[in-house]
């Protein structure tokens, strides 16, 4: 069952166009990844799917319906959970209070206490620093206490924007390895990165953005391995489609 759909999606900063006649679709539980380079539309991508940028034409179905025109929160209440490159932790909260701001569904104190507990058992670490400041944290703890409020919102999608940007090559072992749960537990991912070489380990299919455009889509191992893909990733196909 197809959760997301995009039909011709086009945005721009101004004059400058950042999406060109996007198309794309994600199914329930499905993993899609999204490659290319800087400045290649991937995190405007995100950014409109979430409600933040509006597009200046086509539109996006989440569970058959429109998002055009809605709010950013009214998006995330219909499930769609969005992790933003740079992590977005909030300057003096703790990371408990970081947590919080994802739990605005869950009104009753039980129903939080569960619920951050359900996240304490998944993510370790943030019990350990649950009184810290989030700002305090690793880069690697930062990106799972990201995560994890995300997950409070208990998403049908979830979209990770460079979720291993400037992190150690331990953690981003970590964090691949929580995607790759998610994904066993049946959580529809949105991965997008600049750097391919992991996308395959989670990824389904996997689409080439380059120049706001879709380049080269399919399968992730038959995107990530065609001879293809580093003309794509530049810019040089137009819509290559793999088998």
């Amino acid at each position: 069952m197809t959760l997301l759909r995009i039909d011709g999606l086009s945005a721009a900063y101004g004059p400058v166009p950042a999406l060109r006649n996007v198309g794309l679709s994600l199914g329930e539980g499905e993993t899609l990844g999204v490659v290319g380079a800087n400045g290649a539309g991937k995190s405007t991508l995100t950014l409109a799917i979430a409600g933040i940028v509006r597009p200046s034409s086509g539109d996006i179905f989440f569970d058959g319906m429109s998002l055009a025109g809605l709010l950013p929160e009214t998006i995330a209440r219909l499930g769609v959970a969005l992790v933003p490159e740079g992590r977005h932790i909030f300057e003096g909260l703790t990371v408990e209070e970081n947590l919080l701001i994802g739990l605005n569904g869950a009104v009753g104190r039980q129903a939080r206490r569960d619920a951050l507990e359900r996240i304490y058992d998944a993510f370790p670490i943030l019990r350990q620093r649950r009184t810290g400041f989030g700002t305090r944290l690793s880069g690697g703890e930062q990106q799972q206490l990201a995560i994890a409020r995300a997950l409070l919102m208990n998403p049908r999608l979830l979209i990770l924007d460079e979720p291993s940007l400037g992190l150690a090559p331990i953690m981003v072992d970590k964090v691949y390895k929580i995607l790759r749960d998610l994904r066993q537990q049946g959580v529809a991912l949105l991965l997008v990165e600049q750097n391919p070489a992991r996308i395959a380990e989670v990824a389904d299919r996997t689409v080439v953005l380059a120049n706001g455009a879709v380049r080269l889509s399919g399968a992730s191992a038959d995107v990530l391995s065609s001879d293809l893909l580093s003309r794509a990733y530049l810019g040089a196909e137009e819509h290559e489609v793999c088998a």
